[in-house]
């Protein structure tokens, strides 16, 4: 069998009342609460049918990511 690349975006996991986040490679959510391995949509991250835990956890992710290149770089790019 081939390893298909698993994206990471937004994913509506069966029986999921909201969509939730999944990084690069990984099956299960930010918030820890669902495994899911289907078709994940990029962007629409302020869509209010998103998991408030998996919203916050990405916000806080990015800018730490920002943060961290701001100390790099000296400069901070959006």
């Amino acid at each position: 069998m081939s390893e298909q690349k698993i994206t990471g975006g937004w994913g509506w996991p069966g029986n999921s009342r909201k969509a939730h986040y999944f990084e690069e490679g990984q099956i299960t959510s930010i918030c820890g609460k669902w495994l899911y391995r289907g078709p994940r949509e990029q962007g629409n991250d302020g869509s209010p049918d998103n998991c408030t835990a998996c919203r916050r956890a990405l916000q806080k992710k990015r800018e730490k990511a920002a943060a961290e290149k701001l100390q790099q770089t000296g400069k901070l790019e959006y």
